[in-house]
């Protein structure tokens, strides 16, 4: 019996000796045409413009009580308009303490200059991704 839970229990020298570490579930996103879902016309931007650069942007993500424009889970990365009254450093505080990244974008630079927008948030999401449906 005590093999079955070996690889969750760890032994530690401080306080509290045994830890039980949980299981960590793998994100797994299906992927879906989403753009009609996107309100503004910044956001349907951006959604067509990741997915031109294959990748795969779910709109009006919730992450705990934080909604996010666009999100591309995967990459735990958030795409948040910027609006009046948005406290910005609160929001990059929680989503930081659950492992995500956050990005601001402005609706008219957005409009103006979208490549801009859409190279931050290719730098900021791994390019080198495995392609599991070809077979080598």
């Amino acid at each position: 019996m005590l093999k079955k839970y070996k690889k969750y229990i760890r032994i530690s020298k401080k306080f509290p000796f045994i830890r039980i570490q949980k299981r960590k579930r793998a994100s797994l996103v299906l992927v879906e045409e989403l753009g009609k879902i996107c309100n503004t016309e910044a956001e349907k931007l951006l959604y067509h413009q990741l997915l031109a650069n294959m990748y795969y942007p779910t709109p009006h993500f919730w992450i705990e009580n934080i909604h996010a424009n666009l999100a591309l889970v995967p990459y735990k990365l958030a795409l948040i308009e910027m609006r009046p009254g948005l406290n910005e450093k609160r929001i990059v505080r929680q989503l930081k303490k659950r492992g995500w990244r956050v990005l601001f974008y402005d609706t008219e630079q957005l409009l103006q200059n979208e490549s801009q927008y859409v190279n931050q948030v290719l730098q900021q999401a791994p390019s080198n991704t495995k392609n599991v449906s070809t077979s080598s």
